[in-house]
């Protein structure tokens, strides 16, 4: 796994493993990339640190669309304690800080 962080225009940049990218995904500051197997290869984050510093939760859902896992892994992982989270009633929420942690 390399991290490279550029302090100069704030981006954050998450290599995964050293495969091509075939595909990548864009939504709120943040770009999933794939390989042409569908698997995720790396992530990268503008404005890096408002994310890091962020204590804004994500719902399951963002949390698995970002770390490109299904459901049923990410309450696997919850159940086995291998990620941080609250509950609003029913709903889990994770802070986004957490769920790059774990991506990395």
């Amino acid at each position: 796994m390399k991290i490279h962080h550029d302090s100069e225009i704030d981006y954050l940049s998450i290599d995964f493993t050293d495969e091509v990218e075939s595909k990548s995904i864009y939504k709120d500051g943040v770009i999933v990339r794939y390989d042409k197997k569908g698997h995720v290869i790396g992530i990268d984050i503008t404005d890096s640190m408002k994310l890091f510093a962020s204590s804004d939760l994500m719902t399951l859902q963002e949390a698995c669309a970002f770390l490109g896992i299904s459901e049923s892994t990410m309450r696997r992982r919850i159940k086995e304690g291998k990620v941080k989270f609250t509950k609003e009633g029913k709903d889990y929420r994770f802070k986004k800080a957490e769920i790059i942690k774990l991506a990395a």
